[in-house]
């Protein structure tokens, strides 16, 4: 008999049962994460898409790319994009080859009318914005006579402009300089430094911080080249075969552009760190840059724009411009459709959606 107080043991039969329930619950909670494991494993893992983007120079020209990065927008897509500097002779082949998703338009474009599947996508200027530069000793258009003039690449949209600015200011750009290509903008503005080169056409940036160096800007390619600038290119096979992947990269770049509207302030802050500027120099290129956008198309363009980037081109080229068809060098099929999404409805703009529909 068991004493009062005696908790003693419990009787064999209930220590069995207890056994027994202890088993099935370990069972069952083995069942449970199990269960959870399977479905862990067999859930799709949502991969980064990795894209990348040559440009001729980092500056305020691809602006857009660092803000859509440096804000998250293409993160928030999935996307992880890498902004490659290259020269035209390379961007071009590694365009036609799939080896980048997006580069540099200018000189795109000269591949494309030659007949390279090759099509503009997105611009962030309605016009071009470089802005000729100078070294402090040249008071007067006629003192750039015999003097080397810096471009980015031959054939690109910096060297039309620039022939156009010489053109403007009496000179003949294949007679009274010395056209020298030499790459980005940082070259450039070394050559200038060092003295071996004499003037440039820069982007408003890169203009305003020279100027505070005591160069001086004597031409403004706005006033003799309209057409849309610092625009981007992609394959035709790329925006067929993955035209999610292009609206990813096209969304975000939108987005940047209503930012820099929206909030120039973080825009010119962001620029100023992205891009190794003086905050008034982002303050300021900012400011100038606004002047230069679409507030009503962000990202895209008139066809007048397209069709004088031709004619310009053409002449060049030895092409005649009547047989290169708008559509043979841009398409803004996903643009506007990304645009739509954003509820932006474009008016004017190549292929925007027509009235009332």
């Amino acid at each position: 008999m068991r004493k009062i107080g005696d908790v003693g043991s419990p009787p064999a039969g209930s220590k069995r049962k207890s056994s027994k329930m202890y088993q099935l619950a370990f069972v069952v909670i083995l069942l449970c994460l199990g269960s959870n494991w399977d479905h862990a494993l067999t859930q799709p893992v949502k991969k980064e898409i990795n894209l990348i983007e040559g440009i001729s120079s980092p500056d305020f020209g691809y602006v857009p790319s660092y803000i859509a990065r440096a804000k998250g927008y293409l993160a928030n897509e999935g996307v992880d994009l890498k902004i490659v500097v290259m020269r035209a002779t390379v961007s071009v082949p590694a365009l036609v080859s799939g080896e980048v998703q997006f580069a540099v338009h200018g000189s795109a474009m000269t591949a494309a009318m030659r007949g390279a599947p090759l099509k503009a996508v997105f611009f962030t200027y309605n016009t071009s914005i470089m802005q000729f530069t100078v070294r402090p000793e040249i008071k007067r258009p006629e003192d750039l006579r015999g003097k080397v003039i810096a471009i980015s690449s031959p054939g690109g949209s910096q060297d039309q402009a620039t022939r156009l600015m010489l053109k403007k200011l009496g000179l003949d750009p294949d007679r009274d300089v010395k056209l020298l290509a030499i790459g980005d903008a940082k070259a450039r503005v070394i050559g200038m430094e060092t003295g071996q080169i004499t003037g440039s056409a820069n982007n408003v940036d890169i203009a305003a911080e020279l100027v505070r160096k005591g160069y001086r800007i004597i031409a403004n390619s706005a006033e003799v080249y309209p057409v849309p600038f610092s625009g981007m290119a992609a394959h035709d096979q790329f925006l067929k075969k993955n035209p999610e992947v292009a609206k990813k990269w096209l969304r975000a770049h939108v987005r940047a552009l209503l930012l820099m509207r929206q909030n120039p302030e973080e825009a010119a802050q962001i620029a100023a760190k992205e891009l190794k500027l003086d905050r008034e120099v982002a303050r300021e290129a900012t400011k100038q840059a606004l002047s230069f956008m679409s507030a009503e198309d962000p990202g895209g363009c008139t066809e007048q724009g397209i069709r004088l980037q031709i004619q310009y081109s053409s002449e060049r080229l030895g092409i005649e411009p009547e047989k290169v068809k708008t559509a043979d060098v841009a398409d803004f099929t996903l643009l506007r459709e990304v645009q739509r999404e954003l509820g932006i409805h474009c008016r004017g703009g190549y292929q925007c959606q027509p009235p009332g529909r």
